[in-house]
């Protein structure tokens, strides 16, 4: 069983109307390569927002130039196995 990280990093926003959702995103996009990966993270938003507290504040879209922490993320690439009959 082998694992992905999605490395620490600083990233700011730097377009309009961007969201904490859409960088988190938009970063695991740009290291997984694979936009269906990126979206099906499990928990890396809620990371993100313990990571730099007081996000919440700033609302649903974030203030040109802020500055956002988002955490190391470990993705396990363990396949759950499903038998419909046993």
């Amino acid at each position: 069983m082998s694992e992905i990280v999605i490395p620490a990093a600083t990233i700011r926003a730097t377009r309009e109307d961007t969201s904490l959702e859409q960088l988190c995103f938009e970063f695991a996009h740009q290291v997984l390569g694979d936009p269906r990966k990126a979206a099906r993270l499990k928990g890396y938003v809620e990371a993100a927002i313990e990571a730099n507290p007081g996000i919440a504040a700033a609302g649903l879209v974030l203030p040109l130039g802020t500055e956002i922490r988002l955490p190391e993320w470990r993705i396990s690439n363990r396949v759950e196995q499903v038998r419909l009959w046993d």
